[in-house]
């Protein structure tokens, strides 16, 4: 997994979780953002995308 595809699906992560489940708040959203740059930069660091995207939506789900 590339930067490109790593954008792309916590893109669609985050817009699924936010209409489907309709988490209340744009700090929801803002804090979902953040973690998923959290998990960009543990990817990028592990030099594995698919790490830190794991991280990310593990993160989301911990604090929804």
């Amino acid at each position: 997994m590339d930067l490109f595809l790593y954008v792309i699906f916590a893109c669609v992560y985050i817009v699924t979780i936010d209409l489907a489940i309709a988490i209340k708040g744009q700090f929801n959203l803002f804090l979902m953002a953040g973690i998923f740059v959290l998990g960009l930069v543990v990817g990028y660091y592990l030099q594995s995308y698919e790490a830190g995207f794991v991280l990310a939506v593990i993160l989301s789900l911990i604090f929804w």
